[in-house]
């Protein structure tokens, strides 16, 4: 966590990504952290069974796992995705990268985190 995080409305960091709020979607957790840029950490549970769907949807233009820039070695979550987009197109509102980790639990549902600026 950085020393100047805040809480913002999560409508606002998955609207950044851009990206809609997961239905089943529970304990969301959002923070920014930029100061010249915005930059956002989330955090929230979701249904396990519709992770996938979500993430691809959301993320089109994600990077496979072997090059996903944003791992240091191998993915050692359920699933690692990566997104880096050009900053130098206008045409990308929003974030211009992404690392999102998703854990699986016992309950059914999983832990996602991303990290978006």
């Amino acid at each position: 966590m950085f020393q100047d995080d805040y809480g913002v409305p999560c409508k606002d960091a998955f609207a950044y990504l851009p990206a809609p709020i997961p239905d089943g979607a529970t304990n969301l957790r959002c923070l920014s952290h930029g100061v010249l840029d915005e930059a956002f950490q989330v955090t929230f549970r979701m249904p396990q069974a519709d992770l996938d769907t979500w993430v691809a949807e959301s993320f089109p233009d994600r990077k496979p796992p072997d090059e996903n820039p944003f791992l240091l070695g191998s993915c050692k979550a359920d699933l690692c995705v990566g997104v880096m987009r050009d900053r130098m197109d206008r045409s990308n509102a929003g974030a211009t990268d992404v690392a999102l980790t998703a854990r699986h639990a016992d309950d059914s549902t999983t832990l996602v985190y991303f990290d978006a600026g």
